[in-house]
């Protein structure tokens, strides 16, 4: 596992246990680095499913469980970080337009949290075409999302 996963995952403990990824942030850098801890485990996993769909790596049953459910879970984390407002100047990607339209933008943060659960049950069954269907659909929202509010 490379140094900055482990530094994220190790972030993301920091801040879960610490009361904030279910409180406000202290500041808009507190929320920024916490939604790029969160983004960047998310991103690891999210490759390791991709490797299975595309076939550059072989679908182990167990391996692809736990990578969806690690989507699963951080799914459901990062979205207080992305609404503080000002959280979109500094070191972030984040576009402006998504504390404007914030109803927009946590509809689609909601539409990935529900299409990440269902990547988890799919992920259980171990079955490849279902896999890369759900994926695909998965992927197309994360796609969706990030040409609307990310710079």
């Amino acid at each position: 596992m490379g140094k900055m996963l482990k530094g994220a995952i190790f972030g993301i403990m920091l801040i879960t246990m610490g009361g904030l990824a279910f409180a406000e942030f202290a500041t808009t850098e507190d929320a920024i680095d916490y939604r790029k801890a969160v983004m960047t485990v998310t991103g690891e996993h999210f490759r390791r499913v991709a490797a299975i769909v595309t076939g550059q790596r072989p679908l182990k049953a167990d391996s692809l469980a736990k990578d969806t459910q690690v989507l699963r879970v951080m799914a459901e984390l990062p979205w207080e970080a992305f609404m503080l407002p000002g959280s979109h100047k500094g070191k972030t990607t984040l576009k402006k337009t998504a504390l404007k339209e914030k109803d927009d933008f946590m509809a689609m943060a909601r539409q990935f949290e529900v299409l990440t659960q269902q990547l988890d049950e799919t992920g259980k069954s171990g079955d490849r075409d279902a896999v890369n269907a759900q994926f695909g659909t998965l992927a197309k929202s994360c796609k969706d999302c990030h040409m609307t509010f990310r710079k």
